[in-house]
């Protein structure tokens, strides 16, 4: 493809799109290990309170409670989520989406974002998005706003900018 192609699209952070954010990004939680610690914060508050470890038994309700809590944020983790972000101050603005030559860019209030193609670890095509890994950051784009040109130029980029 052309070294002068460049794409702009614009989007608007809504619910609809952070909810495609977080169902195309999140990992699935495993229930023996992402329960794990609500496991050991119930056992240990059961083990204070039954056998009298400790003069009362506050501490021992406290982990206990603390278990449930544990055990909450791990299955509500996604309405949690999603409730932050859509009180949150970019609720509703605009992105600006470039894609060119020299990599992808973002601009959205006060974030002025480029990313140029080597800084890209890994592009992950999902069903609804593309995901730029960058180390442990991962950013999604929806295709919703792109069309096949593009997302066959971003592939040719990357895997251009992996093979140098």
């Amino acid at each position: 493809m052309s070294k002068d192609f460049d794409f702009t699209t614009e989007y608007t952070l809504d619910k609809p799109f952070f909810a495609e954010c977080y169902d195309q990004t999140s990992l699935p939680a495993r229930f023996p290990q992402a329960y794990l610690k609500g496991i050991l914060f119930l056992i240990f508050g059961v083990v204070l309170v039954e056998f009298k470890l400790l003069p009362n038994g506050y501490v021992g309700w406290f982990f206990i409670v603390l278990s449930v809590i544990e055990t909450c944020s791990v299955y509500f983790k996604r309405t949690w989520w999603l409730w932050r972000q859509t009180i949150s101050s970019s609720r509703g603005s605009k992105v600006v989406l470039q894609v060119n030559a020299n990599g992808v860019g973002y601009k959205s209030g006060k974030i002025d974002r480029q990313i140029a193609w080597n800084e890209i670890d890994q592009l992950e095509q999902t069903g609804l998005g593309l995901i730029l890994h960058l180390g442990k950051q991962r950013q999604y784009i929806s295709k919703s706003c792109l069309n096949e040109e593009v997302i066959a130029f971003m592939v040719e980029r990357h895997e251009a900018s992996k093979a140098s």
